[in-house]
């Protein structure tokens, strides 16, 4: 394996693994990840260790490399406390988070040979930015079949509110889901023109490059949109990356193996990580405390603080990898196995 000269990272807000080919989807067009997929590993089990934005910049960020350089390329609602870039040589501003704007200081950047540049972009968070063609053509199917009127133009739903979701709405559902998917496509789009900038300057035989995130944006599949609780169902913290070694050693690689973000840095300077056999993932927000044990076999979800105005939310427990979206909860027929599960989390935290 040929030795970097430079790491490339981009961590996108928001980007969980249910819209990205590389992860099985089949309807959303994500020709550019696709390929970096084929040409980089694809870590299947990568989980955050919790879903607070600040707390995996700390864990990516901890040992950062002398020169290190990060833009932001994001609204500064989502910028962390000043402390956390701390360890960055530079921090460069591509703001407003447009493509122009990041092209802009991009090659600036790339021209001083940083041994890191991390790209923080909040492309996937609302308020998305979607062309209405890009928009319409998730529409086709949708409206064909009788399913919206197609007297009047349909809008994207841009701006969908953190809080609760009525699944029984299959119009919002629709609409949101397939807003979601536009706004994944354009995001795609601005990788390529990203990819594209790099095989330019000759980068993709001399640098690694990786794509990962550190939070999912649910889309009310049990009931949210957005991170209004800590429910960590799949969907908000079962978290991409791909990795791009140079030339594209070990290409099309499917990495069974747990990571979480601590790890994202030592795997990209080719260190040891540790062999999990298990993952532990935990976050409190708005007054309710989750913690979620994932093994080969199962996904122990446990509530430890519910607000008082939420229904009662017991231990849930889903097989694992058949239950991908954890919706059939297993727990009430197996119940040894979630009390030794339980007990293990509850040890792990202490």
């Amino acid at each position: 394996m040929l030795e970097p000269l430079m790491l490339i990272v981009v961590a996108a807000h928001g980007c969980g693994i249910g819209g990205l080919g590389p992860y099985g989807n089949e309807w959303i067009a994500t020709p550019n990840l696709d390929r970096l997929a084929a040409e980089g590993e694809v870590y299947d089990r990568h989980y955050s260790a919790c879903p607070d934005p600040v707390v995996t910049r700390r864990a990516w960020w901890a040992n950062l490399p002398l020169g290190a350089v990060l833009i932001r390329h994001s609204r500064h609602s989502h910028d962390a406390p000043a402390d956390v870039y701390a360890g960055f040589a530079q921090v460069i501003d591509a703001r407003p988070n447009s493509p122009d704007a990041l092209f802009r200081e991009l090659p600036a950047a790339l021209d001083r040979n940083p041994p890191l540049v991390w790209i923080e972009t909040d492309r996937l968070l609302p308020p998305w930015t979607v062309a209405q063609d890009v928009f319409e053509a998730y529409l086709e199917e949708w409206t064909d079949d009788g399913s919206e009127p197609d007297d009047e133009q349909v809008l994207p739903w841009t701006a969908p509110e953190v809080g609760e979701f009525d699944r029984d709405d299959l119009t919002a559902w629709e609409l949101l889901h397939r807003t979601y998917a536009a706004a994944v496509t354009v995001f795609d789009a601005e990788l390529g023109r990203l990819f594209d900038l790099l095989r330019e300057r000759g980068l993709d035989t001399t640098a690694t490059w990786a794509v990962t995130s550190d939070f999912g944006f649910p889309l009310g599949e049990h009931g949210f949109i957005g991170p209004h609780r800590p429910h960590l169902h799949d969907e908000f913290v079962h978290l991409p990356l791909i990795v791009r070694r140079p030339g594209g050693a070990s290409a099309g690689a499917r990495v069974s193996r747990f990571t979480q973000p601590e790890d994202v840095l030592p795997l990209l300077l080719g260190q040891p990580i540790p062999d999990r056999p298990s993952v532990v993932t935990r976050w409190a927000v708005n007054g309710a405390d989750e913690a979620a044990l994932r093994t080969d076999d199962f996904a122990l979800l446990l509530p430890l603080t519910v607000p008082d105005e939420d229904d009662p939310r017991p231990p849930l427990l889903f097989a694992k990898p058949d239950d991908r979206w954890e919706v059939n909860d297993i727990r009430q027929a197996n119940l040894d196995r979630a009390d030794e599960l339980e007990a293990e989390l509850r040890a792990r935290l202490g």
